[in-house]
C-alpha cells in the first residue's frame, strides 16, 4: 500500500511538473509572439515615419515655392506667403480638432487580432539554416 502511494505521489509530481513546464513554455511562446509583432510594427512604423519625413520636406519646399509665386503675382512676397499659408492653417486646425478615436481603435484591433492569430496557430517547427527547430 505504501509503495502504491509512493508511485501515485511520483506520478502526480511528474504530471504537475509537466503541466508547470507546459504553462511556462506557452507563456514564453506568447511573449515571443508579442515581441515579434511589436518589432514588426516598429519596423513598419519607422519606414512610414521616414517616408512622411521626406514627403514633408518636399511639401515644405513646394509650399515655399508657391509662396514666392503668389507673392510675385500680387507684387508682395510677404502677402504671397500669408496667402499661401492660409490652406495650411485650415488643414492644421481641422486635423487638431478631429478625433482620431476610430483610427486608434482600428489599429489596436488589428494588432490584437494578429497577436491572437499567431498565438493560437500551431505552426510547424521553423527551419533555420536547414535545421529544424523543435519545441523543447
Amino acid at each position: 500500500m505504501a509503495e502504491e502511494n509512493r508511485k501515485n505521489g511520483k506520478a502526480k509530481k511528474k504530471i504537475t511538473d509537466e503541466v508547470r513546464q507546459y504553462v511556462e513554455k506557452r507563456l514564453e511562446l506568447f511573449s515571443l509572439t508579442i515581441a515579434e509583432q511589436v518589432s514588426r510594427l516598429l519596423a513598419e512604423s519607422f519606414q512610414q515615419i521616414l517616408g512622411l519625413f521626406v514627403l514633408s520636406f518636399a511639401l515644405f519646399f513646394f509650399w515655399f515655392a508657391v509662396g514666392f509665386w503668389v507673392g510675385s503675382l500680387i507684387g508682395s512676397i510677404s502677402l504671397g506667403f500669408a496667402i499661401a499659408s492660409l490652406p495650411l492653417f485650415l488643414i492644421g486646425y481641422l486635423l487638431l480638432n478631429r478625433s482620431s478615436k476610430g483610427f486608434t481603435e482600428k489599429v489596436q484591433a488589428q494588432l490584437i487580432s494578429k497577436v491572437i492569430d499567431d498565438f493560437e496557430s500551431d505552426k510547424e517547427p521553423e527551419k533555420i539554416e536547414g535545421k529544424t527547430v523543435e519545441e523543447t
